[in-house]
C-alpha cells in the first residue's frame, strides 16, 4: 500500500456541514485546533483525507482519528443531532475494523472510567481502539490503569500571529477573558470574589452561544463600576480585543475533573497575544509557571494592579511557545502518528 493510497478520515461531532473549511474557523477549540490542525498538516503532506465523517458508502479510510463524542447537542444544529449519532459513528467504527482499518481516539477526557452514556459508548468501543492521543502528560498519567497500548501526547497549537507585550492603552486597565461557555462558572466566582481585590476598569467577555442573561446576572457579583463587554469568541475578535487589553485571566479548578489533563492551549495563547495572565495552576500549565501569577495568591493581585510588571516575562515565554507551539510544529506531531500507522499498513501489505 503507498502513501498515496493510504486514506485518512475523522469521526467529528457537532459539525454543521461534512466541509474541511468549517473545522478550521468553528468556535470548538476542540475541533479546530486538533482535528482541524491534523488535517490540514497531512493535506500539506500529500495524505489523502476523506472529508469529515466520510459519509458515502464507498468512501473507505485506512486510518480514522475519533474526536470526542457528543451523543446530541440538544441544539438540532449540527449534523447527527437527536440521538442519531451513536449508531452512526458505531457502525463506522465496526465496519473500519472488520476491512482491518485503525481507530485512533483523539482522547481529551478520561472517558473510559466515567460513568453515563458517553462513557458506556468509550468502553463499547476499547475493544476496536488502536491507539490515543492524549492532549497532555497529566492526561497520560491519567488513562495508564486503564490502557497500555500505543499513546502520543499532542497538545494544541497557538494559531495566531504573536503579538508583542505592552503598547496597550494606558488610561483605564482592560481584563479579557476567552473561553467555551462552560468555563463560564469560574470567570462568574472569580468576578464576585477575587475580582474585588483588584478590579479593572473593563472586562472583555469572549465566548460561543452569547449568555448574555448569564452575564448580566453575573455582573451584579462584580465589582461596582466594571464595565462589561460581552462578544462572541472568533480569531479576529480575540486579537482585536487582546490590543486593548492588559492582562488575562483563566479561573479554573485543579479539582474538577474535567479539567485533569487539559492541554495548556488557553494559557499559551494568552501569552502569544502578549498579555500577561493570572490563571490556576492547572496541571499542564505547570511548566510555564513562572509566566503566570497564581489565581490565589497575592502576586495575581499585583499583576491586576501592575500588568507591565510582566512585560519580560511575556517575551521570555513567546520564544518558547515559537519553538514548540507553533501550528506548523504540533502539525508535525499529528504526521508522526499517522506515519507510524501506514507505515506499518505499509510493511504489512509488502
Amino acid at each position: 500500500m503507498t502513501l498515496t493510497k493510504y486514506k485518512l478520515a475523522w469521526l467529528i461531532s457537532n459539525l454543521r456541514t461534512n466541509d474541511f473549511a468549517e473545522l478550521y474557523e468553528t468556535e470548538l477549540a476542540s475541533t479546530r485546533m486538533r482535528a482541524g490542525v491534523c488535517i490540514s498538516g497531512c493535506l500539506n503532506s500529500g495524505y489523502e483525507v476523506l472529508p469529515p465523517n466520510y459519509r458515502e458508502k464507498h468512501l473507505e479510510p485506512n486510518l480514522v482519528f475519533m474526536a470526542k463524542f457528543v451523543p446530541d447537542s440538544n441544539t438540532g444544529q449540527y449534523l447527527d443531532d437527536n440521538g442519531t449519532r451513536r449508531e452512526f459513528w458505531l457502525t463506522k467504527i465496526k465496519e473500519l475494523k472488520e476491512k482491518g482499518g485503525e481507530l485512533i481516539l483523539d482522547y481529551t477526557d478520561n472517558h473510559f472510567t466515567k460513568k453515563g452514556i458517553v462513557g458506556d459508548f468509550y468502553r463499547e468501543i476499547k475493544q476496536y481502539v488502536s491507539g490515543l492521543v492524549l492532549p497532555s502528560e497529566k492526561m497520560l498519567m491519567n488513562v495508564s490503569e486503564a490502557w497500555n497500548k500505543f499513546t502520543y501526547v499532542i497538545p494544541e497549537p497557538v494559531e495566531i500571529d504573536f503579538i508583542k507585550p505592552g503598547n496597550r492603552p494606558k488610561k483605564e486597565l482592560t481584563a479579557l477573558w476567552f473561553g467555551h461557555n462552560s468555563n463560564l462558572a469560574y470567570l462568574f466566582e472569580f468576578m464576585a470574589n477575587r475580582m474585588h481585590l483588584a478590579p479593572p476598569k473593563n472586562l472583555i467577555i469572549l465566548t460561543n452561544n452569547f449568555p448574555k442573561e448569564l452575564v448580566q446576572e453575573a455582573a451584579k457579583r462584580a465589582p461596582k463600576g466594571v464595565k462589561i463587554s460581552l462578544a462572541p469568541w472568533s480569531k479576529k475578535n480575540m486579537v482585536e480585543a487582546a490590543k486593548i487589553s492588559h492582562y488575562a485571566v483563566i479561573p479554573s479548578s485543579r479539582n474538577d475533573p474535567r479539567k485533569s489533563g487539559v492541554s495548556p492551549g488557553r494559557l499559551l495563547t494568552s501569552l502569544a497575544l502578549g498579555l500577561p495572565v493570572v490563571s490556576e495552576t492547572l496541571h499542564s500549565y505547570m511548566p510555564f509557571k513562572k509566566f503566570f501569577a497564581d489565581i490565589s495568591t497575592n502576586d495575581a493581585v499585583n499583576l491586576m494592579k501592575d500588568p507591565n510588571s510582566y512585560e519580560n516575562l511575556i517575551s521570555s515565554a513567546q520564544e518558547i511557545i515559537k519553538e514548540k507551539y507553533t501550528v506548523n510544529a504540533i502539525q508535525n506531531d499529528w504526521i508522526r502518528v499517522v506515519k507510524s500507522f501506514s507505515d506499518k499498513s505499509y510493511q504489512h501489505n509488502l
